[in-house]
């Protein structure tokens, strides 16, 4: 036999909603959480339950006669059909504070809880407290003084505790009878929360013309366990009974209190504020919530939200199994929000659409249909343009490319570029899959011939050395040759990968001093890298929370000759072996707070700090050395003016918006490091063995196109340059 957690009171004190069925997710009908009608304000837990072995024979000293009480409560009706489950409004909510002895003042309620939910949930609440009764024709009518108020039917509630509230809402001895004080009091001792049924309130005159007043009570019974259950496999709600129960006040052993008990309800399952909720779970207390008066187990079961089904919206290209294998969130799992908004990350993360907040619509008890909005990018592109740079001045440039080529998410393109000072021509071709299996295994590939200008044009003086354009001023890379890269993900935030690279680098000749012509090599290179990188930012493109952590080591070989083998080299001929080691540590603060769930473009004040370390042995060919200074480190300084065997740069942005949305930003920054072990000597570009730091301060802009952000940078270095620099370069430098 079970009961009702409030006997007759059910329907006043654990009312069931059916709040905001349009937006699905209080799971219908007989799934949702606690109302509780009574005052939710108690003190002193402990003091007002006694063991029930002490009984209450002390507290009744002095107090005499049962007589005049109402008869038993009235048998509790059946719980109501779903049609008729009340919603709710929110009323003052109290967490029960730490035991501590009885006072003489009323306790006072905390705050209610803030309205609102996240995007398709319905908002937690609990219903409004009964308002203290104004009717008095059903107290006793008498006038007088009070002379004696006796208490019948408690055992395990004190008769002090119970005192304490009757004296607290204004009934007292001695003083003048009042048939509304003592309804109040009547409503404060029903508030409670530790009694079942109605408060019976009768009362006598006196021959001394006094008034007794009588309350009667009957206990709820004492809890002896608590027992959750769920619309699982197994039974169990996804969050373990332990954990649960550890964040309650109502404890096993301890006369039910069903204020108590709607009050840790609301701290578990509230759709806003609840542990559940902050877990990423959305819960429901089913209206078959009972607590057995034989055996004293209260049965707690919860109602989980079910994936019914994931609907994709907008994707015109892109296939949906696409966006679907990003998720994972699948139909039939439990409704995780953390991990749905996870989910919507890695999608944004691919490039292909714009994510909207997603939907969330109940159809059937524990059971919700999402969906996900998608604005599709366009990803086909064909470009012809010309460029130009410090290094390799003017260019003309033609790409053909596409990142969602078959719709499949898969990036193909083709670029050539023709001109610059010394008239070379680069051609590249890429090719990116995705998922070559269910494992989330991708593989990159990228073939190359290419020309690159590794130093501001001019920065050699010339000579009679003539290198192969006629130009004794420009130091000129040609790469033949390609990288494959295979990586895999190991969990949400983690991946994994190796590289090969294999490719032949000659250089021109250029006008050096004879101590200086080392770093005229030429060769071929074969390198074997792994690579692990987590990566946590709520936007892969223009991040403003989260960050990345990358260790890549390679082991390369190489065999290297000086160029025309007639330059002596610090390195001698023959073959190499040596490994190069990286991490590349990066973080973004919003100075704003986070941004919305969903919102992944929403305009946030940034700092972004950036940590890169590199480090090979000493001698290494002079094309595999760091190179640091340009655009893309120290902004304030020549193009690859520093270099060397070992790195380490550190860079930091404070990055604003400008306007309403995030097209536009000004930028403050920062960049101080080194490139060092290397013994070049010639005047203006003299490099050392140890670690020196050189730093520049500046400002830029961000402009977002559709070809990718657009950076202009000022920045002024503090040591060994003259002046300011101006930096152009297309995408964020970190």
């Amino acid at each position: 036999m079970t009961e009702d957690v409030t006997g007759r009171q059910g329907s006043e004190r654990l009312a069931i909603w059916n709040k905001n069925r349009a937006h699905g997710t209080c799971i219908k009908r007989r799934a949702c959480a606690f109302a509780v009608s009574g005052v939710l304000g108690l003190t002193g837990l402990a003091p007002l339950l006694p063991a029930a072995a002490q009984g209450k024979a002390a507290d009744k000293a002095g107090d005499t006669g049962t007589g005049g009480l109402a008869g038993p409560p009235t048998p509790r009706p059946g719980p109501p059909p779903p049609a008729t489950l009340p919603s709710i409004t929110a009323p003052p909510i109290v967490t029960p504070p730490v035991a501590t002895p009885p006072t003489d003042q009323p306790p006072a309620p905390n705050p209610a809880p803030p309205a609102g939910g996240a995007r398709g949930l319905p908002t937690f609440t609990v219903p409004t407290l009964n308002p203290p009764s104004t009717d008095t024709s059903a107290a006793p009518q008498f006038t007088g003084r009070v002379s004696r108020i006796t208490i019948s039917g408690n055992q395990n509630i004190s008769d002090a505790a119970i005192r304490a509230v009757i004296t607290q809402a204004g009934l007292r001895l001695g003083e003048p009878y009042s048939a509304g004080v003592a309804v109040a009091a009547r409503d404060a001792v029903k508030n409670m929360g530790y009694f079942n049924g109605d408060v019976a309130l009768n009362g006598g005159q006196d021959p001394a013309g006094g008034v007794d007043v009588t309350f009667g009570v009957k206990e709820n019974p004492v809890v002896k366990a608590i027992r959750f259950t769920a619309n699982t496999p197994n039974g169990q709600p996804t969050i373990p009974a332990a954990k649960l129960k550890s964040l309650m006040q109502t404890r096993e052993g301890q006369v039910l209190n069903t204020s108590v008990l709607v009050t840790d309800l609301d701290k578990l399952f509230n759709h806003t504020t609840g542990y559940v909720f902050s877990q990423g779970y959305i819960f429901d207390v089913s209206s078959d919530i009972n607590i057995d008066p034989l055996t004293g187990v209260l049965n707690v079961p919860l109602v989980e939200a079910h994936i019914n089904s994931i609907t994709i919206k907008g994707n015109k290209k892109t296939k949906t199994v696409v966006i679907t294998r990003e998720m994972r969130t699948k139909p039939g799992d439990v409704l995780n929000i953390n991990t749905l908004q996870r989910d919507e990350t890695r999608i944004n993360n691919l490039g292909l659409a714009d994510v909207e907040p997603y939907d969330l619509a109940s159809t059937d008890v524990g059971k919700v249909d999402v969906t996900i909005p998608l604005v599709e990018k366009k990803s086909a592109q064909v470009s012809v343009g010309v460029g130009y740079s410090s290094r390799s001045k003017l260019v003309g440039r033609a790409e053909l490319a596409d990142n969602n080529f078959r719709g499949m998410g898969e990036r193909v393109s083709l670029q050539w570029e023709v001109g610059g000072i010394n008239s070379q021509s680069s051609l590249e071709a890429g090719f990116f899959e995705p998922y070559l299996d269910k494992r989330h295994t991708s593989l990159d590939i990228d073939l190359y011939d290419k020309a690159v200008y590794r130093f501001n044009s001019g920065q050699f003086g010339g000579g009679s050395a003539l290198n192969t354009s006629g130009n004794t001023s420009t130091y000129l890379e040609r790469r033949k040759g390609g990288v494959l890269g295979i990586n895999r993900a190991l969990g949400d935030l983690l991946t994994a990968g190796l590289t090969f690279r294999s490719e032949t680098v000659s250089t021109d000749n250029v006008q050096l001093q004879l101590q200086d012509q080392f770093i005229l090599q030429k060769g071929s290179v074969t390198g074997l890298g792994a690579r692990a990188n987590y990566s946590n930012s709520d936007n892969a493109l223009a991040p403003a929370a989260g960050g990345s952590r990358a260790l890549s080591y390679e082991i390369v070989t190489s065999t290297t000759r000086s160029v025309d083998n007639r330059y002596p080299s610090a390195l001698a001929p023959g073959r190499q072996l040596f490994g190069k080691l990286g991490l590349d540590l990066r973080q973004y603060t919003s100075l704003q707070g986070p941004r919305k769930p969903g919102q992944f473009n929403q305009p946030k004040r940034v700092l972004a700090t950036r940590l890169l370390i590199g480090a090979t042995a000493r001698n290494i060919p002079f094309f595999e050395q760091y190179f640091l200074g340009g655009a893309d480190s120290l902004r304030g300084y020549d193009t690859d003016r520093f270099w060397g065997t070992d790195l380490a740069l550190v860079q930091a942005e404070l990055r604003v918006p400008v306007g309403k949305d995030n097209n536009f930003q000004a930028v403050l920054l920062f960049d101080g490091g080194d490139a060092w072990n290397s013994i070049y000597q010639q005047q203006g570009l003299r490099q050392h063995t140890a670690f020196q730091l050189s730093a520049d301060y500046g400002l830029g802009i961000r402009l977002v196109t559709p070809i990718g952000p657009i950076r202009l940078d000022y920045a002024i270095p503090t040591t060994g340059a003259r002046g300011g620099r101006t930096q152009f370069s297309i995408g964020q430098s970190f």
